[in-house]
């Protein structure tokens, strides 16, 4: 059979995904939706968060997203393929969680940490306002 009249994937095909725990695609909106029930939950609003918190919580809801892939594929495909072998995301897996696990007990220790400082506040508004550059002098 010839495959002469077929094309080649074209970026944004989706036709291929199987777990999408890969695709910027499938990972992005449940990240934003990590993202809004933890801040919700933290009582937190983005601009509370310094660039320390922003890149601690992106890395936690991107690893939970990318977890949360991996369990929906294996909830519909199970966890071992037809001839008896772990299904090849399961090498990732175990990275994840301890990925997600760390990210999120590390913004866990920042948050508390500023709340402890009580001049964090004061000197994130001053950077932001004045752009207070030291020269050394």
């Amino acid at each position: 059979m010839s495959r002469e009249h077929l094309r080649p994937a074209e970026p944004g095909n989706q036709l291929a995904v199987k777990g999408g725990w890969t695709s910027e695609r499938q990972i992005a909106p449940r990240a934003a939706n990590h993202r809004r029930r933890l801040l919700r939950q933290l009582r937190l609003s983005p601009k509370d968060l310094d660039p320390v918190g922003r890149g601690l919580l992106d890395l936690y809801v991107r690893t939970a997203s990318k977890i949360a892939l991996i369990d929906d594929y294996l909830a519909r495909e199970g966890m071992l393929t037809k001839s008896g072998n772990v299904r090849p995301c399961m090498k990732v897996y175990v990275s994840l969680v301890n990925s997600s696990r760390l990210a999120l007990t590390r913004l866990e220790e920042h948050l508390r940490e500023r709340r402890r400082d009580p001049g964090s506040a004061l000197r994130d508004y001053l950077e932001a306002e004045y752009s207070v550059v030291e020269n050394g002098d």
